[in-house]
C-alpha cells in the first residue's frame, strides 16, 4: 500500500491504521529479540523472544529480508556453511512517534544470527576494521533494500540517531535506484570502496564524480553494463543481490556475474 506523505507522517506523533503483533519473521522458528542493552564492548544483548506490533505490510516484508538472508546463507556462507538464518534482533516497530513509526510501517533491526557465531551487530560490524563483517553488514543492508525504499544505517544517519540500528521503512516503496537518495548512493559507495577495492571512496551519499567511477568499476565487475539500476525495481534487484551474494561470501567485485 502507499503510506501517506513523509509531510504527513512527521507533522504528527499519533498511531494510526491497523496493526498485528507477531514475535516472529517469515517463519514461526524466526523470533525476534528485544535489543534491551548494550554489552561492554559495545554488542547488543537480546535475552528474549519479544513480541513487536507493526503493519501487516511492514510484517511481510521485514519477513522477506529474513527469507533472503537465510537463502545468502545457504548459498553463499563465508565458511563453513551451510547457515541457517535463527533469530533477528530488534529495537522497535510501531511507536506512537512522528515518522513511519507510527503508522507501523517502520521497523528497526539490531542483530541477524545464522548461528555458531555467524552474525551482524548492528551497533558494531558496520564500521569495524575486519572488511568481511563490513562485507555482511553491506549484505544485509542491501537486502533491505530489496524490500525496503527507505534504509538508514551507521553510513545513513541523516539525525545521529542510526548508528546502532538498521531503520527500515515503506514510505518510500522499493523502487529503482535514485541517485538523489542517500539510502541508494550510499549502497553503491561502500560496495565501491570493500567489494571493488576502492579504498579511499567516501560514503557520504554524494553522487559526484568518485562515486560515478565506483558505479562504474561495479558495473563492469559485475558484468552489468546493460542493467540500469534507476530504470527499474527488477534491474536494480539485480545490483542488489549481487553486492548481497559477494557481502555475504566475503569476495571481490566480480566473482560473480549478473545473470
Amino acid at each position: 500500500m502507499a503510506f501517506p506523505s513523509s509531510s504527513k507522517a512527521f507533522a504528527r506523533s499519533t498511531c494510526e491504521l491497523p496493526d498485528i503483533t507477531r514475535n516472529w519473521l517469515y517463519s514461526e522458528n524466526w523470533k525476534m529479540r528485544y535489543r534491551t542493552a548494550f554489552n561492554a564492548s559495545g554488542y547488543g544483548v537480546h535475552p528474549s523472544v519479544t513480541s513487536f506490533t507493526m503493519h501487516q505490510e511492514t510484517h511481510t516484508q521485514a519477513g522477506k529480508i529474513m527469507r533472503d538472508l537465510h537463502a545468502l546463507g545457504q548459498s553463499y556462507a563465508r565458511t563453513a556453511g551451510p547457515w541457517a538464518y535463527q533469530w533477528t534482533g530488534v529495537a522497535g516497530a510501531k511507536v506512537c512517534k512522528t515518522g513511519y513509526h507510527r503508522y507501523g510501517a517502520a521497523i528497526d533491526l539490531t542483530r541477524f544470527d545464522w548461528g555458531a557465531g555467524h552474525y551482524i551487530d548492528t551497533a558494531v560490524h558496520g564500521k569495524d576494521k575486519r572488511r568481511y563483517l563490513r562485507r555482511r553488514y553491506l549484505a544485509v543492508v542491501a537486502t533491505c533494500r530489496k524490500h525496503f525504499g527507505t534504509v538508514l544505517h551507521c553510513y545513513n544517519d541523516p539525525d545521529g540517531s542510526h548508528w546502532n540500528h538498521i531503520h527500515v521503512d515503506r514510505g518510500r516503496q522499493a523502487v529503482a535506484a535514485d541517485w538523489d537518495y542517500q539510502t541508494d548512493t550510499t549502497i553503491i559507495q561502500w560496495a565501491a570502496r570493500d567489494l571493488a577495492g576502492i579504498t579511499d571512496m567516501a560514503i557520504d551519499g554524494d553522487f559526484g564524480p568518485q562515486t560515478k567511477q565506483g558505479f562504474e568499476a561495479l558495473r563492469t565487475k559485475f558484468g552489468a553494463k546493460g542493467i540500469d539500476p534507476t530504470a527499474s525495481p527488477v534491474n536494480y534487484r539485480v545490483w542488489l543481490d549481487l553486492i548481497g551474494r559477494h557481502g555475504m561470501a566475503d569476495k571481490d567485485a566480480g566473482t560473480y556475474k549478473a545473470g
